[in-house]
């Protein structure tokens, strides 16, 4: 490795020196201070060695946020491994589309998990490993926290070589591996610290697991300078309102329902949450107001994806309504029409980035990543506008990738409408997004039904269900005659005027 660089190994061996005693991961009971860290990553490191594991093979990680979860990151940035870090609330066909795309050598999971990693356990070549097994016939964690916490005679990986796949949503059926290197995401730390202030992230509340880039970027953030973690399994509104006032905690991610819930909690609590400097994510106008209303916290929000390892613009969200703000120190923003040529000010194109927060690119899928990163730029899918003043605002997504973002997943259409039209009673379905108060936006499925056919709204929740994650049912159905039709397809602008409010 070039003398020009550090790896996060490093950089925490630094922090145990300066900062021995303070707290550095809290989750629940269990307190592990600064000093303890690189002793605990080593030990992760050999047992991973003893296990086969080698530079640039995989771990799948299927668990919460925990203590765990950072400590198996950290240990595969040492080791040079690549850790696949799988949403807990997708479906086991969905996780198993993730593991045969990255192929895998070891599945680390929670025990909640064992009945999703008993379905494809036979994909591992490693085996599988239980965090926390209560099974004395499971392989468990132990093995690796009982190996050497002696420095491994190994290379020091690049800090540019992949690191991280966080599984994108499926647009075309496949989910996309979006390859971060350690780079990438101490790019996205910086730009944290500079524009949002060390003070203002010293303590963050982590509600939000690692396969969510702001759950990545936020904890490490936080790590990387030396302040406090305290980690919540499952987010509890009224936990989390306990924890930030007896922890003096300053910050966490949100988006819908988190803020709303957290000040609900806090109300019935007669907290004013005194510590809290800050909330950034996504939000409604509604809940930022009563936010800065209510405590002495601002809320943050940008424009940002998983493959630019989160924000890429960011503005105090009520001094700019509407606006995802400016470009951070580390990008420039441009937006581009179908012709790759860069639009006037006012004008819509899609949102393409440069910076060294962008990411190395989808794992095994060198033509997707070619258009995506064509012409010099990460082209993001999404079409966006600047104003006079150089304010990006957000528009939609480009046709190619509609998008719907509700409670802070990402739901495209055009896998609900293939999961749909696989049932012999409908005919024809267009699926849409509509703004809803609570999550964002909620999936709203308008379906055309085969003659002399009947469904209820309930039976096709229970069907979409039972292929895809919960969180991708349609909340609403739409019975429809008909569907508006264009050009030979389904004419989604029309429906979304028809059925969109």
């Amino acid at each position: 490795m070039k003398i020009q660089q550090i790896d996060f190994f490093e950089r925490i061996q630094e922090i145990a020196r300066s900062h021995t005693d303070s707290n550095a991961l809290i989750c629940g009971e269990r307190q592990v201070k600064y000093r303890e860290l690189p002793e605990m990553i080593l030990r992760l490191v050999n047992g991973m060695r003893s296990s086969g594991l080698k530079p640039g093979l995989r771990v799948a990680l299927l668990m919460d946020n925990s203590i765990e979860y950072l400590l198996l990151l950290a240990a595969g940035f040492r080791l040079g491994s690549i850790s696949v870090c799988i949403n807990t609330r997708i479906g086991v066909d969905e996780m198993k589309k993730v593991i045969q795309q990255t192929r895998p050598t070891i599945l680390v999971y929670d025990e909640q998990y064992q009945e999703a990693a008993d379905q494809f356990k036979e994909s591992f070549s490693g085996g599988i490993i239980c965090v926390n097994s209560s099974n004395n016939g499971l392989s468990s964690l132990s093995q690796w926290w009982d190996s050497s916490p002696e420095e491994p005679d190994i290379t020091t990986p690049s800090p540019n070589d992949g690191a991280i796949i966080i599984p994108t949503a499926a647009v075309g059926g496949i989910p996309k591996g979006a390859l971060l290197s350690q780079n990438n995401i101490l790019a996205s730390v910086l730009a944290h610290l500079v524009h949002f202030g060390e003070e203002s992230m010293s303590g963050l509340l982590s509600l939000l697991p690692p396969y969510h880039v702001m759950g990545l970027c936020s904890a490490w953030t936080t790590l990387l300078s030396a302040g406090k973690i305290v980690l919540q399994r499952q987010f509890d509104a009224e936990d989390a309102v306990r924890i930030l006032d007896a922890e003096n905690l300053t910050y966490f991610g949100s988006f819908p329902p988190i803020l709303e819930r957290v000040l609900d909690a806090a109300n019935s609590q007669n907290s004013k949450l005194n510590s809290l400097k800050m909330v950034y994510g996504l939000e409604g106008p509604q809940n930022i107001e009563r936010l800065e209303k209510e405590t002495n916290a601002r809320f943050w929000t940008g424009f940002g994806q998983a493959e630019t390892s989160e924000f890429i613009t960011f503005c105090k969200a009520s001094d700019h309504p509407g606006s995802a703000g400016i470009p951070t120190i580390l990008n420039r923003v441009e937006l581009f029409d179908d012709a790759g040529e860069a639009v006037p000010t006012g004008n819509e194109g899609e949102i393409a980035v440069k910076g060294s927060n962008v990411f190395l690119g989808y794992w095994e899928m060198p033509e997707d990543t070619a258009y995506a990163q064509r012409n010099g730029w990460h082209h993001t899918g999404d079409i966006g506008r600047f104003d006079e003043n150089g304010r990006l605002y957000y528009v939609k997504r480009k046709a190619e990738k509609e998008l719907i973002k509700t409670g802070g997943e990402n739901v495209y259409p055009g896998e609900v409408e293939t999961v749909l039209l696989t049932h012999p009673n409908i005919q024809a379905c267009c699926v849409i997004g509509i703004p809803d108060k609570t999550w964002g936006e909620s999936v709203v499925a308008i379906c055309h039904l085969q003659p002399e056919t009947e469904l209820t709204q309930e039976e096709i929740r229970e069907f979409v269900g039972s292929k895809i994650a919960g969180f991708k049912k349609p909340r609403k159905v739409i019975f429809a005659a008909e569907l508006p039709h264009k050009d030979g397809e389904t004419d989604r602008e029309e429906v979304k005027k028809l059925y969109g409010s």
